[in-house]
């Protein structure tokens, strides 16, 4: 919900919270449904008439009250905010009639925008917090690293060049537990690849999950270690044995505002909150859209004080 409320704030200037929990429901059945996609019988299993389809049809039609509604407020309210609804509607076709977009191609843009702006991160935030609890070294020195530059206060941007380990724990979360673990690409020309030659055409498929644990660039890749994000570590791994926000000209737009989003939900309640794992809990993947844990992450969390720089030994690590 925290993530929802995020994206419909700084993208849409609206607030969700009366509608988080039917909206997070809704979105998950969504994203269930278009797994669905990836079988060779699609076309079928979207026409029978199976619970699975009918529960898919009805989270949509609530995202959809939603989205429209949200459109046609801001549409009869002729408010420019400056926001990215705003800019949606008064976009314009400056290549062909200069028509502006209908809503339901407004819709589409909202809902893309919702999807990966909420999904993604919240995924994101959950596996960081269960790498973390695993790993109590690594959590100890981000909380150093909190106390030491926030003293408790709220971070904002401007603090974020001296979160340095923060982000790298975050960085090295996303390596082991890509929220996007796949992704496909279509070649635009003929590429000979490891004697092979690739067709120009042919849909590629590339899996960031299998990519960031090699070996070859991650020694011990298993290992949650964020010093793998150090300049000098990272000085001559591969562009591309890294890309949990794809890559090129179809890099994901909104890879800046997600890398700073994670940073300062981790910071903000890192300082207050320490959660710990469920001790039956079960973790297995549940590869979606979305790096999802089958059962969920279970988690005990506790209240934590802030303290004081002079708590901490001088030894820091050099990031």
């Amino acid at each position: 919900a925290l993530t929802l409320a995020i994206v419909a704030k700084t993208l849409f200037s609206i607030d969700l919270e009366a509608h988080a929990a039917e909206i997070e429901a809704a979105l998950t059945t969504v994203l269930e449904h278009f797994n669905r996609l990836l079988s060779p019988y699609r076309a079928l299993l979207t026409r029978l008439p199976l619970p699975s389809t009918r529960r898919f049809h009805a989270a949509a039609a609530v995202l959809d009250r939603l989205v429209f509604r949200m459109i046609d407020d801001r549409r009869k309210s002729r408010q420019d905010v400056g926001d990215v609804l705003s800019m949606l509607l008064v976009a314009q076709d400056t290549e062909g009639d200069g028509a502006g977009m209908t809503d339901r191609q407004v819709r589409d843009e909202v809902m893309t925008l919702f999807t990966a702006g909420h999904e993604t991160i919240a995924t994101a935030l959950g596996w960081t917090w269960y790498a973390l609890s695993q790993n109590p070294a690594v959590e100890a020195e981000m909380l150093r690293e909190l106390d030491c530059v926030l003293g408790g206060r709220t971070p904002t941007a401007l603090d974020l060049p001296r979160l340095r380990y923060t982000e790298m724990v975050f960085a090295e979360s996303m390596r082991l537990y890509p929220p996007v673990w796949a992704m496909t690409r279509r070649a635009v020309a003929d590429y000979p690849v490891g004697g092979y030659v690739i067709p120009a055409g042919s849909s590629l498929g590339m899996s960031q999950f299998v990519m960031q644990r090699d070996p070859r660039f991650f020694p011990d890749p298993a290992t949650f270690d964020p010093l793998r994000w150090t300049p000098a570590a990272t000085a001559d791994r591969p562009k591309y044995s890294y890309f949990p926000f794809g890559g090129g000209p179809r890099l994901c737009i909104g890879e800046i505002f997600a890398r700073q989003e994670g940073i300062l939900v981790l910071a903000t309640l890192c300082q207050h909150w320490q959660a710990s794992l469920v001790p039956t809990a079960r973790i297995d993947f549940q590869p979606l859209i979305t790096l999802r844990a089958r059962h969920g992450l279970p988690m005990i969390v506790s209240r934590r004080t802030p303290r004081p720089p002079n708590h901490w030994p001088k030894e820091v690590v050099d990031v």
